[in-house]
């Protein structure tokens, strides 16, 4: 991360886990990035399906 530029780039961290959440990992990239509009990412159930990642990325309308 620390070597990426996301100047100009929105960026939506998104995960899947079992039990854990996101916790600070999403605020912890953007700090290490130090560029880029980071918005509040997502955990999914490890067992998520595709579908539902889709349905997920479409409503973000970016």
């Amino acid at each position: 991360v620390k070597h990426n530029d996301f100047s100009g780039k929105t960026v939506i961290p998104f995960a899947t886990s079992a039990s854990s959440g996101l916790g600070d990992s999403g605020r912890q990239l953007q700090q290490m990035a130090g560029t880029g509009n980071w918005l509040e990412g997502k955990r999914f159930p490890s067992n998520v399906s595709e579908s539902t990642v889709q349905q997920w990325v479409q409503s973000l309308n970016r």
